[in-house]
This record gives structure tokens, sequence and C-alpha cells, in this order.
């Protein structure tokens, strides 16, 4: 006993409320933001980089401090490289937000580094120690974006250590 009727669909058309907030019309054009709103975004922004740099320099510091606790204290080895790990993601976070790619990749790229890491060797505490030194030099010299061929050449030798120490893995 099939029935061939439909079932009966009801369309519910809800306004856009999120396009309503950033300038957009009800009936779906396109808005525009007000120009004032911008540059008082534009001014918060400028001056949160300003405490971004000084707390970098801060989470630079602990990430220092944190490695170089590692290096006296093998016993609890794993668990210094953790706070390495939980330091420089919160420099990897906001690198990027203020225009610190070169950072940003340094600190995302240690990280996948130390994720495989349990019990490291001496070559593989140095690789740590150069990826820290190379985020050191970024800020201190206030290196943005990607860097330019200094980012390029420093990147490249990172990735080379990184390599040898995976080819000897294999």
């Amino acid at each position: 006993m099939s029935t061939d009727k439909k079932p009966h669909v009801e369309i519910i058309r809800r306004p856009n409320r999120l396009r309503e907030k950033v300038g957009g019309s009800a009936d779906g054009k396109p808005g525009r933001i007000d120009p004032a709103a911008l540059e008082r975004a534009h001014i918060h922004v400028s001056r949160m980089a300003d405490a971004h740099k000084a707390q970098t320099r801060i989470d630079l510091t602990d990430l220092h401090d944190a490695f170089n606790t590692a290096m006296a204290d093998a016993e609890n080895r794993p668990a210094h490289l953790r706070r390495v790990f939980k330091i420089s993601e919160g420099i990897l976070a906001l690198g990027k937000t203020f225009g610190y790619d070169l950072l940003s990749e340094f600190a995302h790229n240690l990280n996948s580094f130390l994720v495989e890491l349990e019990h490291p060797s001496q070559a593989q505490l140095t690789v740590i120690a150069l990826h820290i030194d190379a985020m050191h030099a970024i800020v201190r010299d206030d290196i943005r974006g990607d860097g330019g061929e200094l980012g390029r050449a420093l990147s490249q030798s990172l990735a080379i250590a990184r390599a040898k120490l995976v080819a000897r893995k294999g």
C-alpha cells in the first residue's frame, strides 16, 4: 500500500542577523562598515602590537629558561620540553596576527619537531636550541613577514638540521 503523496515541506527564511551586524541590509545587499569603526579597530590593533612585542620577548625568555632547565635536568626533561612546547605554541598563535610570519613558522617547526621526541639525543637538543636562537634573532631584529632573503636562509638552515636527524633515524 504505497501512497504517492509527497511530504509537505515548509521552508523558513530567517533574517541574516550577522550580515546586518556587519553593515549588510536585511534584503541581502552588501553593506559598508563604518570607516570610523575601522579606524578605531586599527588603532586598537596597533596598540596591541606594541604589547605583543613586549610579551613575545618575555615568552622567549621563558622559552629559553625552560629549555635550559630541560638541558640541566635530564631526568625530568620530557616535562620541561612539554613546557617549551606550550610556550612556543603561544608564540606561534600570536606571531601571524601581528605580522611575524617567520616567527610563527619557526615556532610551528619547533613544535612539530618536539612532538616526535620522547628522549631526545644531544643532536636533537641542539636543533631545538637552534630554533629558539632563530626566534630570538627574529624578535631582536624585528623581522616581519617572511623575512625576505634572510628569512629563507634561516628557514632553509633549520630545515636541513631537522632533515639530517630524520635521515639518521631511517
